[in-house]
């Protein structure tokens, strides 16, 4: 499976939106990002078309500050590991 760029297009205080910007999937993400001893993140991904959700989690990597790295799960009974880079 290939890497996937997504974008944040909106953020207010923890929250935020994004999107693809390295496919065409339409899928649209929200998230939120939590902290107090390490940075947790949180990833809705949603397509409206197909009726598709899937749930994102993951930790921020103490060997490295710019990274998240977790699982994730969607409604079609698919699961998988992923990582977010933050640019």
């Amino acid at each position: 499976m290939g890497t996937e760029t997504i974008e944040i297009i909106g953020s207010q205080g923890e929250t935020f939106t994004a999107k693809y910007v390295s496919t065409t999937d339409p899928s649209k993400f929200s998230g939120e990002v939590g902290s107090r001893q390490h940075e947790v993140i949180t990833l809705k991904q949603h397509n409206v078309g197909p009726k598709y959700v899937a749930f994102h989690s993951g930790l921020r990597e103490a060997s490295n500050g710019a990274s998240y790295a977790g699982s994730w799960y969607d409604v079609a009974g698919n699961k998988g590991d992923f990582s977010l880079v933050k640019q």
